[in-house]
């Protein structure tokens, strides 16, 4: 029987008593309300045209989500049941009416495109024609075999045209992002056509200072052909039209079975904080079509959850997609789409050691396909059995993929922020952010708030940053109301602090460790030495050690360097202690916490933003350091061998006489936590 198009209509909610569609047309129905969508329909031709409760059932997961959301508990249901559609009408529009205005931050649109200068040219208007004017447009030309981009582009003056020889989609969107000047970098396809709310919506998302990515709903432009209907049906970019926060919870409960991170979204309609390139790293380039097949999109939000930020999908962020037409566009899609899942999977376990990863590879892909084999023999399920077969085919070549691949990893640009080319500046009311992770600290807690709150400087901010404690931490924060308390599943001192950063307000940071105390002068004579070493991005002094009690127990530990001691540096950590440093906002994020050490964080970070800047170090009193059981520190062979490590993520960037430094400090090492090489 041959196939028939569906017709796609686009349906308001409080118009449904108007539908009519021709008997013989078989349609895709989607429900609306103004610029929000609901839901969909399949209808057949020939069937009853879909009824109330039809059309209630496609929209209640959506509209029930919102309710919930307003705590509004109208009965909606009946008013469409009973033809209500002027009083529907009003409740929607209470329902979605916004309360809130999204942070304007600066907002760059790429859109990576090859030898597709038609449809170019349409996806360009359609952007520009949004109502919020203030982005800018990039076109990466992607590895063109002709001038036809570039005369396109040449048509509208205020988009920008980037040249990329190399071809691959991930390799152009790299080079979109380091040309994007953007806080948000949106990525979209020169297939795709963006309604006029596109831009507004894709601000509105970024509404959580721990997403670092958004993706929004794919609707299909046309269904034509078979092999449009197929995908749509079965595969598509629709993933549904509730709001998904994708966060660290969701993150660690699916871990021990391979993220499904293509449940996020779709590269066609994504977009990323410019920070989260920087935390996170970028596009992998192995991952490229020609290459493992696709899945860069899918294998950066993993990274980005893995770093313990969020992901964030948003229906309102909607877009209208050309699916492939024909049955062998469609096969070569899938036999990609599964050679760049597997071949990501196994890029993520490379990266990160997660184990679920290698069970999906080995366990449950192999499962699911087996169950589907046993489903055709048994005419349980009818499926295109070509496409079937092009899907094992891409699963196992995308693990032949990584096998010739592995170990491949691209050196990312380090892109240095223009900002810290310029003298610090202190003002009379400059603010400084006072960072405190905090993991079952709690006993030590309230006597570090304390000390902020004491400071002889007083325009200051506490962030404290929960590290999933089971203690009394929140009860602590609960009871200083000027405090702003961030709580997260457990992920670590450095993901506590880059999340802190992101919280912050200030022009200059300080890490405040839980169990530490600053002196009441601390604040105010970091800022004075900024504005004497205006050059300097780090300003650092000495500390105290006390005992669990607060009582002083082995006199001041001080010194004094200025310039740039990264050589004195990599010799040892004669900074000490990450209490007494402040910082340069501005630093953050091109230089971040590593996420993967599990101790040494604060002399990783020094060593890598010495090697770039200045900094200075005096000899007042910032911190008093407590020592107890408890504190990492106190686990010497896992500092030790943290310290070789942030040694080995060094030595390519290092001359021979910097190399023969390192083996000095190794040998300081040695004998600063008495590591036995044999016992460990």
């Amino acid at each position: 029987m041959a196939f028939q198009p569906y017709h796609i209509h686009h349906i308001q909610l409080a118009e449904t008593n108007c539908l009519t569609i021709p008997k013989h047309e078989s349609a895709y129905l989607l429900l609306w309300w103004n610029q929000v969508p609901l839901g969909h329909i399949w209808y057949e031709a020939g069937e009853p045209l879909p009824n109330a409760p039809r059309i209630i059932e496609a929209v209640s997961s959506a509209l029930d989500h919102y309710c919930r959301q307003r705590k509004l508990s109208t009965d909606w249901r009946s008013m469409l049941q009973q033809g209500q559609l002027s009083a529907l009408s009003l409740f929607l529009e209470d329902l979605f009416k916004r309360n809130s205005v999204a942070k304007h931050e600066t907002l760059s649109v790429v859109v990576c495109t090859r030898n597709r200068a038609a449809q170019l040219a349409n996806c360009i208007r359609q952007i520009l024609a949004c109502t919020d004017k203030d982005f800018e447009l990039i076109i990466v030309d992607n590895a063109p075999d002709d001038e036809a981009t570039r005369m396109v582009v040449s048509q509208f003056p205020q988009v920008r045209y980037v040249l990329e020889p190399r071809k691959g989609l991930d390799i152009a969107r790299n080079t979109g992002a380091q040309a994007a000047s953007g806080e948000i970098i949106a990525y979209t396809d020169d297939d795709v056509l963006v309604p006029e709310n596109w831009i507004s919506q894709l601000r509105q998302a970024f509404h959580h200072p721990q997403i670092m990515a958004v993706t929004g709903l794919v609707i299909p432009y046309a269904l034509k052909t078979k092999a449009q209907y197929i995908f749509e049906r079965n595969w598509g970019f629709n993933k549904g039209y509730l709001p998904v926060l994708f966060d660290r919870a969701y993150f660690l409960a699916k871990l021990p079975y391979g993220v499904p991170v293509w449940d996020i979204g779709a590269g066609a309609n994504m977009a990323f904080r410019k920070a989260a390139f920087q935390l996170a790293g970028y596009f992998d380039e192995r991952l490229d079509v020609g290459a493992s097949g696709c899945s860069g999109d899918s294998e950066m939000w993993y990274r980005i959850l893995a770093e313990g930020w969020s992901c964030y999908y948003d229906p309102a962020l909607y877009v209208f997609h050309e699916h492939r037409d024909t049955m062998e566009s469609l096969s070569k899609q899938l036999f990609s789409y599964m050679r760049g899942q597997v071949s990501s999977l196994l890029v993520q376990h490379e990266r990160y050691g997660h184990e679920g990863n290698l069970k999906r590879v080995y366990k449950y892909i192999p499962q699911y396909y087996l169950k589907r084999i046993w489903k055709l023999l048994t005419l349980q399920v009818r499926e295109n059995p070509w496409l079937f077969w092009q899907e094992i085919r891409g699963a196992y070549s995308g693990w032949r993929f990584f096998q010739a691949n592995k170990g491949r990893r691209q050196s990312d640009p380090m892109l240095l922020p223009e900002q810290l080319g310029k003298p610090a500046e202190v003002k009379s009311d400059t603010l400084v952010s006072v960072i405190i992770p905090c993991y079952n600290q709690g006993s030590y807690l309230q006597a570090a708030i304390e000390s902020v709150l004491k400071q002889t400087y007083q325009h200051v901010e506490v962030i404290v940053v929960d590290d999933g404690s089971t203690d009394n931490t929140a009860a602590v924060c609960a009871g200083f109301p000027q405090v702003t308390y961030v709580h997260l599943p457990n992920a670590g001192v450095s993901v506590t602090r880059n999340i802190g950063v992101a919280y912050s307000k200030g022009d200059y940071v300080v890490f405040l460790d839980a169990d530490d105390l600053l002196y009441e002068n601390a604040i105010e004579l970091n800022l004075y030495f900024f504005t004497y070493y205006r050059d300097a991005v780090m300003v650092c002094g000495g500390y105290t050690p006390i005992d669990e009690q607060g009582i002083d127990i082995g006199g001041h530990v001080c010194n004094t360097k200025s310039g740039h001691f990264f050589e004195d540096l990599l010799m040892g950590n004669f900074i000490g202690l990450q209490s007494v440093a402040m910082y340069r906002r501005e630093l953050f994020f091109t230089f971040a916490y590593d996420t993967q050490l599990k101790g040494s964080e604060d002399y990783d970070i020094h060593l890598r933003i010495t090697q770039h800047y200045p900094a200075y170090q005096h000899d007042r009193l910032i911190a008093r350091y407590r020592k107890h059981g408890q504190s990492a520190s106190a686990n010497t062979a896992l500092m030790y061998e943290t310290v070789q490590k942030v040694y080995a993520k060094l030595m390519p960037s290092l001359s021979a006489a910097q190399l023969s430094l390192v083996e000095q400090g190794k040998y300081f090492w040695k004998q600063y936590y008495q590591y036995d090489e044999a016992a460990g």
